[in-house]
């Protein structure tokens, strides 16, 4: 009976897995179809000028979000799937800790904006999409409480919401042929739908006042200490994978930075494969090889399927590339054709990169995280600096691929100096 009941929870729990599993790759597909049926309609309405004001925005966006990942989640999911009734406090602290990440992130990123950006338009743009940072990243605990619970259905399900919310907004925007910048509102509103739903989602926890008094100096300090300890790697990698736009912004006309950020944009919808890839791989290959003292690289089959994915992926863009382009964006992006193909060259890289990244996930490096994502930023910011004059925008995949092939020999070098064998540190309660 005893056997019975054993394989009956391996069963249950096989299921659980599979369902969630399931959700998350719902929730990816939701983002990423919202996401081309948006910036198409913004693409074809206004071309390559409008859409690259968006882009721009959008990559200040997520900058603005990278740098307010003070207590993210993934080093604190391991302690939060531990916590039993007492997870309510520490939502509850990390959450004032998020806020204030968040609140100084915005408004170092919107500065930065005001200072550095010479089109009204593309301003406008900015400043209205990172007013919503606060309403992202710290309401964004209610998703690690759900991951933590092995629940990704609630998440999911306001994502879509949310998702919804904006494609509905632009659509009408378009539609109307109201200004630019009045679409850029629709990220506002999809922020506040989402946020009213998550903090809906975890209302089991507690009353807003009764979180509230859950809320500590102490708590969110020690909360703090050990999330801030990979901020500068988690932040470092969020501006390296938007460094060319960044770059290439202040250094192409705006018609050809639309184009080219198009190109992009369909790139970062392939990477996001790359990065489901590694989370399937790193539980089955290479986790517990790594954690025993063995290097990743050892692994050929995880290696093979990485760059086997990532080798199919640009034989597919150039065999298909313009026609997506076209259905996605219209003729009038046909010139991005060459960029796409470039970036998903990068993106081969990228996706091997899973099994660094893997690594350093699995033993608890978070120094070594920040140098890897360092020396990629300094290394590829070098390049499109030096290239530019002669490549054009093609510095941007160049100096992409230099760097992170740079951030691999700078792993290396800071993981051979761990300690074999040494307990990672905990999360605090």
């Amino acid at each position: 009976m005893a056997a019975v009941g054993s394989l009956a929870a391996r069963g249950d729990a096989r299921n659980a897995a599979l369902r969630n599993l399931a959700w998350l790759m719902t929730d990816k597909a939701l983002a990423l179809v919202f996401g081309l049926f948006v910036f198409g309609l913004i693409a074809r309405a206004h071309g390559p000028v409008g859409s690259g004001h968006f882009s721009y925005a959008l990559a200040l966006l997520q900058m603005a979000l990278g740098l307010s990942l003070v207590c993210s989640a993934s080093p604190l999911l391991p302690r939060m799937c531990r916590l039993g009734r007492g997870i309510g406090g520490m939502v509850a602290n990390v959450f004032v800790v998020r806020m204030g990440g968040a609140l100084i992130s915005a408004t170092g990123v919107a500065v930065y904006a005001l200072l550095t950006i010479d089109e009204p338009q593309r301003l406008a743009i900015t400043l209205i999409l990172l007013a919503s940072v606060p309403l992202i990243e710290p309401f964004y605990t209610a998703v690690a409480y759900w991951q933590s619970r092995n629940n990704n259905r609630p998440p999911t399900i306001t994502r879509g919401a949310g998702l919804l919310t904006r494609a509905a907004l632009v659509f009408i925007a378009v539609y109307m042929q109201l200004p630019l910048w009045v679409i850029a509102f629709a990220w506002l509103a999809e922020a506040v739908v989402s946020a009213s739903l998550q903090t809906r989602s975890i209302s089991h926890l507690g009353t807003l006042p009764a979180m509230a008094r859950r809320v500590t100096p102490h708590r969110s300090a020690t909360l703090f200490k050990f999330g801030v300890r990979f901020f500068a790697g988690l932040a470092l990698a969020n501006v390296y994978v938007r460094l060319d736009r960044i770059f290439l912004a202040e250094h192409l006309t705006e018609h050809d930075f639309g184009l080219y950020a198009a190109g992009m944009q369909l790139v970062d919808v392939w990477l996001q494969v790359g990065s489901l890839i590694g989370f399937a791989v790193g539980p089955a290959f290479l986790y517990a090889a790594v954690n025993a003292g063995g290097s990743p690289w050892r692994h050929w089959r995880a290696a093979t399927m990485l760059a086997g994915a990532g080798i199919t992926g640009l034989l597919l863009v150039l065999a298909f590339g313009d026609v997506a382009l076209r259905v996605v964006f219209g003729r009038a992006f046909d010139a991005s054709y060459p960029f796409l193909v470039a970036g998903v060259a990068f993106g081969v890289l990228l996706f091997l990169d899973q099994l660094v990244a893997i690594t350093i996930a699995a033993t608890n490096q978070p120094l070594a995280l920040m140098i890897k994502w360092g020396v990629a930023c300094a290394v590829a910011l070098t390049v499109m600096w030096i290239a530019f004059p002669t490549l054009g925008a093609f510095a941007g995949p160049t100096g992409l691929s230099i760097g992170v092939v740079a951030s691999w020999i700078a792993a290396a070098i800071a993981l051979k100096g761990r300690r074999r064998g040494s307990p990672s540190k905990g999360a605090p309660a």
